[in-house]
């Protein structure tokens, strides 16, 4: 198995090869058994294009201000401000950094790799949704760090660690992502909530399952990373550039809401993609065969002959 990550830049491969500008986010110790790495991290994800709104006042448009005040002294300076843990009601214990610090041993300043998993081992819903680019920081750390990385990806594997970051002690998984390494922080099991349940119990018949699997493998292959991008921002700026200029505004086309049963549903998707890898004639074909596939069994029943005692 293949434990690359897929890369949006190329549509699948390797990420960038070399870190992005600007300072780590964390640098410290990689360690696994008696190896330790010196490493840099570097976010894997850019949000300087999210949109932000500002909060302002409806009736004269100023922006809305928050300022930290004590109820007995007013406005408070940051310097002034400390950490509490409440204790009891309006009853606070004050605890400073380095208080906290020594809780921490040393081996938590490093990313410790615990376990060493299939990929598949890895429930999606653990990931926290942040994730690190790891880099080796020094030539000394160079080769060490590049047997780890083609040791992982020969041998289809990922690893489980622990590290500190922010001031709080994380799970992360560690895996190849090209020349380099990815960390993708994940939640504790104990905060996943358990499932919903759901359906109605009910069972897919082979025309259902038939037609849902030439659907699949129709739209299956290589993801086409351009073609996705958040046009949020892009949107937005149109509204605001229409609203300062006095345009009217542009309003997002319908879409049908027709609702259909799922035999239907399938039926009309696989036809409206058959022009691309299956033909019509196929669908009826396949259809019609699944039809006899499960009518046949009930023909066979009532043709039985009744045996008597």
């Amino acid at each position: 198995m293949a434990s690359d990550c897929i890369s949006p830049e190329s549509g699948g491969g390797s990420p960038r090869s070399a870190p992005p500008p600007g300072r780590p986010s964390w640098s410290g110790l990689l360690q696994f058994s008696l190896v330790s790495i010196p490493v840099k991290a570097y976010p894997a994800v850019s949000t300087s294009d999210a949109v932000h709104f500002n909060q302002l006042h409806a009736d004269c448009g100023q922006r809305i201000r928050y300022e930290k005040r004590c109820p007995v002294h007013g406005p408070v300076e940051a310097a002034a401000i400390v950490k509490g843990y409440p204790y009891a009601p309006d009853r606070y214990v004050v605890v400073e950094p380095a208080e906290l610090d020594k809780l921490r041993p040393a081996r938590d300043r490093a990313l410790r790799l615990e376990r060493f998993v299939e990929a598949q081992q890895i429930d999606p819903v653990l990931f926290a949704g942040r994730s690190l680019y790891l880099v080796p920081d020094g030539l000394a750390a160079g080769r060490p760090f590049r047997v780890l990385n083609e040791s992982l990806r020969q041998r289809g594997k990922w690893a489980v660690g622990r590290v500190v970051l922010s001031g709080h002690r994380q799970v992360a998984l560690l895996r190849p992502a090209g020349v380099v390494l990815a960390i993708d922080l994940l939640h504790y099991p104990a905060q996943v909530r358990a499932a919903p349940a759901g359906g109605d119990g009910s069972e897919a018949t082979p025309e259902e399952l038939s037609l849902a699997s030439m659907l699949i493998d129709t739209a299956s292959g290589p993801v086409d990373w351009s073609q996705y991008r958040d046009e949020t921002a892009a949107e937005l700026r149109a509204l605001v550039d229409a609203k300062v200029t006095g345009q009217p505004l542009a309003e997002a086309a319908d879409e049908s809401t027709a609702v259909l049963s799922l035999l239907d549903a399938l039926k009309q998707s696989v036809a409206a993609v058959g022009g691309q890898n299956v033909s019509k004639q196929s669908v009826t074909a396949l259809s019609n065969q699944t039809t006899e596939q499960s009518v046949e069994p009930r023909k066979r029943q009532r043709k039985e002959p009744r045996r008597t005692a």
